[in-house]
């Protein structure tokens, strides 16, 4: 059999094409270039819209929802259980193939002079009793099943991450508004104690250190100040945005209550909605079906076929021929590594029962720790209050007595310093209780998700 030489051409046409387009030379500059510039740019032009104004909590969790790199990789998860749920499907369906051919001789052969005809093929068969495909598919469907759950949970996880992002920021706005008022107070005693030092009212060291105490708020005022531009960077990436962007927070976080119920009552709320323990019974499920399916090893498989031949060939006995029947197959013994699969889709399924166990542990004392921490937050604040109070009480006191002369006025400045601290304390725990209350809400699976915002329909 030979090509027809009116082929060669168009064959060598096609062939340039596809070693031009495959040679193309890759320049990793340029392309780094490119792609930066693209990425940029995008993230430039995201930023632009959803920065106009000032964020709150909400916003920035439907911000992340939509952006955010762990939610979008958790769809597309989701979608690729679903693509395979689908191919599972296609093992019921009829497996339909086709092939077609031409033939041309050009010398004479026996019998024959030169001759030119066509072939075609069609082949038709569908599996009638494979119960391997029934289990394969079940267990792709709670595969798909628990992808949705998976990406739940992601996004519940997202929720917490960002509202601990943004109480982060405004914590640390708080921080640096507190050590500019500081850094102001220390820098006037400074000057005060400085003349009193140049009068010979006090002591050198004195002055010094009132100096000192006013470097040191410098230096932490510097601190917190480069400190918020990191955790304004975090906040951003969790919101899938540039993290040199400006941010401006509006403050609005809603109102966190600890849920209702003793622990135990917690506990057992947690064990039924939690999404961790959804997974773990989908993933047993899937186990079940795993051993069934090794065990159908051990059945034979029947399929329907049915094929179609034609020809042009004159020499043939038949132009057209259509065969059908039955087909099927049966190990009788492979080196019994059909009953070893069995065995170890056992094991696996003990083992994936275990995990759920362990989950169901894991959950309990997860709830029980969280609960513990928010109500130690919530008792946290309420000492800082007390500790800044007494402090401040304490500062007042020294300072008006080290101004009339009865303290020396170190004690008035290590007042000052104690004061300064519990202050830079209790802004730190002002959102601690509201951060250990969404994580108790996390660890119980009540976590709340924003639901997707849909276009509004068009009138008609």
């Amino acid at each position: 059999m030979r090509c027809s030489p009116i082929f060669l051409p168009a064959a060598g046409l096609l062939l340039c094409g596809l070693l031009t387009s495959g040679c193309r030379s890759f320049e990793p500059a340029r392309a780094r270039r490119e792609q930066t510039d693209a990425f940029t740019t995008n993230l430039a032009a995201r930023a632009a819209a959803e920065l106009a104004k000032p964020l709150s909590l909400d916003d920035c969790i439907r911000l992340a929802m939509t952006n955010n790199y762990a939610v979008r990789k958790a769809d597309l998860d989701r979608q690729l259980y679903r693509i395979g749920k689908n191919v599972a499907f296609t093992a019921f369906l009829p497996n339909v193939a086709a092939s077609a051919g031409y033939n041309s001789y050009e010398k004479e052969m026996p019998q024959q002079h030169e001759q030119r005809f066509g072939t075609a093929d069609l082949t038709a068969s569908m599996p009638i009793f494979m119960p391997s495909t029934w289990f394969l598919y079940a267990a792709a469907r709670h595969g798909y099943a628990a992808a949705g759950v998976a990406a739940h949970y992601v996004r519940q996880g997202i929720v917490l991450q960002t509202s601990v992002n943004y109480y982060n920021v405004l914590v640390q706005q708080d921080t640096i508004a507190a050590l500019e008022s500081q850094l102001d107070a220390a820098r006037k005693t400074a000057d005060r104690v400085a003349g009193l030092a140049d009068e010979g009212l006090v002591t050198k060291w004195e002055g010094d250190q009132a100096v000192f105490a006013a470097e040191l708020r410098e230096t932490e005022l510097n601190r917190a100040r480069r400190q918020l531009a990191v955790l304004r960077g975090e906040l951003l990436q969790g919101l899938g945005l540039s993290p040199a962007a400006p941010l401006e927070l509006s403050g609005e976080t809603g109102e966190k209550a600890l849920p209702k119920g003793s622990v135990e009552d917690l506990v057992l709320q947690a064990l039924e909605i939690h999404p961790e323990l959804a997974l773990a019974d989908r993933q047993v499920v899937i186990q079940d079906h795993q051993v069934r399916q090794a065990f159908c090893n051990f059945l034979p498989t029947i399929s329907l076929f049915s094929t179609g031949t034609w020809t042009g060939n004159d020499l043939a006995a038949h132009a057209e021929n259509w065969v059908s029947g039955f087909s099927g197959a049966w190990t009788l013994f492979d080196g019994l590594a059909n009953v070893a699969r069995y065995k170890a889709a056992k094991v696996e399924r003990q083992q994936t029962q275990l995990e759920r166990e362990n989950t169901f542990l894991s959950v309990m004392v997860g709830v029980v720790a969280a609960e513990v921490a928010a109500r130690d937050a919530a008792e946290g604040a309420r000492v800082r209050r007390r500790a800044y109070d007494v402090a401040a009480a304490k500062w007042a006191d020294y300072d008006a007595q080290a101004r009339e002369g009865l303290l020396p006025l170190s004690d008035a400045l290590d007042a000052r310093g104690a004061m300064d601290l519990a202050q830079v304390a209790l802004v730190q725990s002002r959102y601690q209780e509201k951060i250990a209350i969404a994580n108790l809400e996390l660890a119980m699976g009540l976590t709340l998700v924003p639901e997707p915002k849909t276009e509004p329909k068009a009138k008609k």
